[in-house]
This record gives C-alpha cells, structure tokens and sequence, in this order.
C-alpha cells in the first residue's frame, strides 16, 4: 500500500469537506462552483482511498499488490530525494499567504505567493511562471470579482 496515496486521499477529503460547507455560507450563486468542485474533489479523492485499501486487502493474499506491475518494486528502491524542507516551506507560505491577502490584497498576495513557491521548487522556468502566473491572477479576478461579485480585496489596504 502507498502510504503518501492513502494520506493525500484522505487529505483530499478533508479539503472537499471543509470547502463544501464553508461555501454553503457564501450567496446562492457564488456556491455553486465551489459546491461542485468540492463534492468532485471529494469523490475522487474518496476513490483514491478505497483503490489504495482494496490493493491493501489483495496484498497478504498475493503476497505483493495485484494490481502494481513487478517493475515498480525496482522504482520504489531507489526513491526520489525526500523534498521535507520544501514541502513545509510551501505549506508555511500558504499559510502566511492566507493571512496576508486582507493586509497585501489578492493580487500582491497572489503574486508573491507564486514568485517564492517557484523560487523554492525551481520546476518551471521563469517565462512561463510569469506568463501562467499573470493570466491565473486575471482569471481568478475576472471570474470571483466580476462574475460572481465576490467582495476580494485586490489591492493592498495601505493604498
């Protein structure tokens, strides 16, 4: 069984749950997408947890897991380098970026969140990470402020 699968499945879960009855507070229009996007998260997340613990079931029977093919024993011998420190650093800058947007507004806020998650992951070369990051900002703005006139501070309190 994977353990990591099992717990984000289970995180996935908890999200969806936490985002389906914090949106059953917003106006009648506004928590439709949330609704719908937490109930499918939730489901798929939902699967994620029963296909790890069937595989768990089937295990002590075969004596390995029926459904992973055999070369997948020798790619979880040699795991991945363990990424801890970057893992916690997103997760505290989530958090700080949380509590920030009312201080910074969405769009600084969003900003910087993404420039420092990039710098910390170093995945995606800068061009698109700018490109990608200015049309996700103008989405989310178009559809939360405009569409569904959700009051979100775009700009910083002290302007």
């Amino acid at each position: 069984m994977n353990v990591s699968r099992l717990l984000l499945g289970v995180f996935g879960i908890v999200v969806a749950g936490v985002f389906f009855f914090d949106a059953s507070d917003y106006p009648r229009a506004a928590a439709q997408m949330p609704m719908i996007y937490a109930v499918a998260v939730g489901l798929l997340s939902l699967a994620m947890v029963a296909s790890e613990l069937r595989l768990q079931r089937r295990a002590p029977a075969t004596g390995g897991t029926a459904a992973e093919p055999a070369g997948r024993e020798a790619d979880e011998a040699s795991p991945a380098p363990k990424r801890w420190g970057a893992v916690v650093a997103i997760f505290l800058l989530a958090v700080g970026y949380v509590a920030s947007m009312t201080t910074l507004g969405y769009v600084l806020a969003t900003a910087l969140f993404m420039i420092l998650a990039l710098a910390i992951l170093r995945t995606v070369k800068w061009t698109f990470a700018l490109i990608a990051g200015a049309i996700l900002i103008a989405m989310v703005c178009l559809v939360f402020v405009q569409f569904l006139g959700l009051p979100i501070p775009l700009l910083p309190s002290f302007l």
